[in-house]
């Protein structure tokens, strides 16, 4: 089978949740199977999560081998920083290596022990810096191997859900956009010049103080009505918690998304949490 037409599985891990949708590929794309499975691991960490995943992989019988697999790593094992744009930087080695330092500078040597990747956007402006574990990502592609999956991409939580809501954020404004999920907040925020602020804490119940403090920083620092809105990504069972409605904050929802692997496994964890 040509690798363009093999199916696709996605993968969501968090601390307590694995998510997994698989699309069937072909002429006529469709949902073939998603799960959703809320546990607390036996100890803290990505390792525990990991094996829980190899179980439940190993159970299915087959249900998520031969496929390629997109993978989306909850923001809390993930670090963020914003890189700005340098004439001095020719290459993308040396803007690679000019992130790493940055990173480094931010999160200490630890950052020795991480992957670093950096987003693509025009010249002149600001990129953001991702990194993960590499032990994470190296124990990914040998779980995927194990069960029959080419590993095509791993994404952390920010960008993936950003890059799914892309179709509703505004190209022009400046603006905020927040991704919820139990135990994290992560936000960016978006102006002419690409990303300009990252933003991610781990919170309790008290996300909502959290995502008020943006609206007031949104507000203090637009230039006009049109800038500082902010635009939440959040889960269903969160939204009981919403704060009240107010003109610069809108709620994220899309009834027909696109049926693509990153779009469904979105709307599973955000259906499901």
């Amino acid at each position: 089978m040509s690798p363009l037409w093999r199916d696709e599985v996605g993968i969501y891990l968090a601390q307590r949740r694995i998510c997994l949708v698989r699309i069937r590929r072909g002429m006529r794309p469709a949902l073939a199977r998603e799960e959703d499975r809320s546990e607390l691991p036996a100890e803290p960490g990505w390792e525990s999560v990991l094996g829980l995943l190899e179980r439940q992989l190993a159970g299915a019988e087959g249900a998520w081998s031969d496929a390629r697999v997109r993978v989306v790593i909850a923001d809390q094992w993930v670090r963020y920083a914003v890189v700005p744009w340098s004439d001095a930087l020719s290459s993308s080695a040396e803007r690679m290596a000019h992130a790493r330092e940055l990173m480094a500078g931010v999160f200490g040597e630890a950052m020795s022990d991480w992957t670093v990747s950096l987003s693509e956007a025009p010249p002149g402006a600001s990129r953001l810096a991702s990194a993960m574990p590499t032990a994470l990502l190296e124990a990914l592609r040998e779980a995927a191997a194990r069960h029959g999956q080419k590993l095509v991409s791993v994404q952390p939580q920010l960008i993936a859900a950003f890059n799914t809501w892309r179709h509703l954020l505004p190209a022009a404004a400046a603006a905020w956009f927040v991704t919820v999920e139990e135990g994290t907040l992560a936000a960016l925020r978006m102006c002419g010049d690409g990303i300009d602020r990252v933003h991610a804490v781990r919170i309790g119940s008290d996300w909502a103080r959290e995502l008020k403090r943006l609206q007031t920083f949104g507000r203090l620092a637009s230039e006009s009505p049109k800038d500082g809105r902010v635009y939440v990504d959040l889960p269903a069972t969160l939204r009981v918690l919403r704060p009240e409605a107010s003109v610069d904050l809108e709620w994220l929802d899309d009834a027909n998304p696109p049926l693509t692997t990153l779009h469904q496994l979105e709307q599973l964890r955000r259906r499901a949490a």
